[in-house]
């Protein structure tokens, strides 16, 4: 474990006061009533409930409602410009919303007044609109959460659409998997009949979907494109590319160009589409196509750290019908049909480290910074599972090594670790098309060996260790990170400060796992609230361990490897949240501290 932090100066200190008046001092700077917001809250609501100071009125097409100016001002970034930039609305003392349902508006000003807001099925969306339109970030994030606890076959794509169009790619990503993975039952409902031609296209791109066969792909698009010809008929030889109709019998395809044309949905570019066969499949390098599979599996991947002296390069893999840990992953590369399952070698990355940021999406595990035995470093490397390959990215801003990682709607950031000269406070996140990293608001504090996930729309930093004067100290504080606003608060401490832990998300619930404390290394397991801002305790791990990999996999949690204090680990372990229990699994073949774990999907084994 690493010794105390030598390389922070001392922090200044002010001149010595008298006694007394340095008590006296004191005493009026911590002065605090906790509960004082709460009470101002109320008065104010209750100020805009009996109208009283109101000074805006606004006129929806079936409603008139008034408001205090500050107010909105405060809480959005659209009214504070619309209402002082000497525009109409800020003069006239009134704000036409002629499309606006007064009901939906209510809903949004009691959220503003009150921070609460009555969601149902039926406003849930409209909510969501407006929350967007007017920027009020927190609103949208719970309306996030409704969607996503409410998500079902009939409401996938709709979701889908929504979420996608007010850039909430964490949802959008969930209403996807769902319909992918229901998509024989999802095809015979009439939600399917209402969804947007991109929705179907991106649906269709999936690798994955729940369906016995093409033939049954092909019934759906037709029946979606007969609601209405005349418009949908467009849309029939791009949605169709994405089938693989190759592998159909030739009377079959006969049969379906027939029901096209008796449909009066026949177009002569669908000829080409329906003469491919199955080699011509094989060999086209259309970027478009998707080797489709009609079940995923969750993957087990360890990587990286360092093992009897020694750092690491490779990776390790567990799947289901896996007797023990391989360093093989089954063959995502070619359609099922082409030939037998097989399983292919995990390749090495380009550098070996421990103590790196690790953060999956989209089946691709990012590796970020970490050490060597002679350096922090800065590269950044990929593992893509469909190509089992791995790809550099762009470096980071400072060497670091024991920061941490997550994603956010499609976003990667990164935030703490520790560099040669000091630990650090900084947030970053990855801009895919400038290939570069983008500072964002930094912490309040700087973290290094911390954990970091993101959950209902957040960015969570929980504990880690830091430098006070000459002295390393172990961190109990929490704080989270709001993108829309680019600010950090302050969130309820951990009960027991903790670096070197896993942090994981398992049920809109956050884990703070295992760790060092400075003097013992922690089985201890605390679990966090964001409803109520409250950390609790459950079960302890078997093992202590610290330095560990941890992931979720089919609603367990898994710790992995790691330092018990003693010795160097290969014992796995898995946390059941409904029995509230721990279990030992198959122990990895090294011995690893310093790593990091992923799960991801592959192909579901025959």
């Amino acid at each position: 474990m690493e010794g105390p932090c030598h390389s922070c100066s001392p922090t200044p200190t002010s001149p010595r006061l008298p006694t007394l008046a340095r008590q006296q001092q004191e005493m009026v700077e911590g002065l605090s009533d906790q509960g004082w917001h709460v009470s101002l809250t109320r008065g104010i609501h209750e100020a805009w409930k009996s109208h009283l100071y109101t000074d805006l009125t606004i006129k929806t097409h079936d409603q008139v409602i008034y408001a205090h100016k500050v107010i909105l001002a405060a809480a959005s970034p659209y009214f504070r410009a619309m209402l002082s930039a000497g525009l109409v609305e800020g003069d006239t003392q009134t704000l036409v919303l002629k499309d606006v349902s007064g009901e939906v508006l209510d809903t949004v000003l009691n959220f503003i007044y009150t921070g609460q807001a009555t969601l149902t099925d039926a406003n849930v969306q409209d909510v969501f609109t407006l929350a967007d339109y007017f920027q009020i970030h927190a609103l949208k994030k719970l309306c996030c959460y409704h969607l996503k606890k409410h998500l079902c076959v009939s409401t996938c794509l709709s979701v889908y659409e929504v979420a996608a169009l007010h850039r909430c790619q964490d949802l959008a990503d969930a209403a996807l998997a769902l319909a992918a993975s229901q998509c024989l039952h999802l095809l015979t409902h009439s939600s399917f009949l209402t969804a947007q031609p991109d929705t179907l296209l991106t649906l269709l791109s999936q690798p994955s979907l729940n369906v016995e066969s093409e033939e049954e792909l092909i019934e759906g698009i037709v029946n979606w494109a007969s609601e209405d010809p005349e418009e949908r008929q467009q849309w029939l030889p791009p949605l169709l590319e994405k089938l693989d109709i190759g592998v159909l019998d030739q009377k079959i395809k006969f049969q379906w160009l027939s029901l096209l044309e008796e449909k009066n949905l026949f177009k002569e570019n669908l000829i080409s589409i329906f003469k491919r066969n199955k080699d011509a499949l094989i060999y086209d390098d259309r970027p478009n196509l998707k080797f489709r599979y009609n079940s995923l599996e969750e993957v087990l991947l360890v990587m990286a750290g360092e093992s009897n002296g020694r750092l690491l390069r490779n990776t390790e893999c567990f799947a289901i019908g896996y007797t023990s840990w391989r360093c093989s992953i089954p063959d995502a590369s070619q359609p099922s049909y082409c030939r037998p399952h097989q399983l292919q070698v995990l390749p090495t990355m380009e550098h070996a480290r421990a103590y790196c940021a690790a953060a999956t999406y989209n089946n691709c595990v990012y590796i970020l910074g970490g050490l060597t035995s002679e350096s922090f470093l800065a590269s950044c490397e990929c593992y893509d599972t469909e190509n089992n390959c791995w790809r550099g990215l762009a470096d980071l801003p400072v060497p670091v090594h024991g920061a941490s990682a997550t994603f956010l709607d499609g976003v990667l950031y990164l935030a703490g670790g520790k560099s040669a000269q000091r630990y650090h406070a900084d947030l970053w996140a990855y801009d895919d098309q400038r290939e570069a990293w983008v500072s964002r608001c930094p912490m309040f504090a700087s973290r290094g060996h911390l954990g970091i996930a993101s959950l209902n729309g957040s960015i969570y930093a929980v504990g880690g260790v830091s430098c006070v004067g000459d002295t390393s100290q172990i961190l109990a504080s929490c704080e989270k990170y709001d993108p829309g606003s680019d600010t950090w608060m302050p969130i309820a401490p951990l009960g027991q400060a903790r670096a070197y832990l896993g942090l994981a998300v398992l049920q809109d619930r956050l884990y703070a796992v295992g760790g060092y404390d400075g003097s013992k290394w922690l089985s201890s397991v605390e679990v966090y609230n964001p409803f109520r801002d409250q950390w609790t305790s459950v079960s302890s791990m078997i093992s202590a361990r610290s330095s560990f990999g941890i992931t979720v996999s089919r609603g367990r949690i898994y710790c992995l490897g790691g330092f018990s204090g003693g010795s160097n680990l290969n014992t796995v372990e898995k946390y059941n949240p409904r029995t509230n229990t721990w279990h030992c699994v198959q122990s990895m073949q090294l011995r690893r501290y310093g790593l990091v774990a992923a799960t991801v999907n592959v192909p579901g084994l025959p």
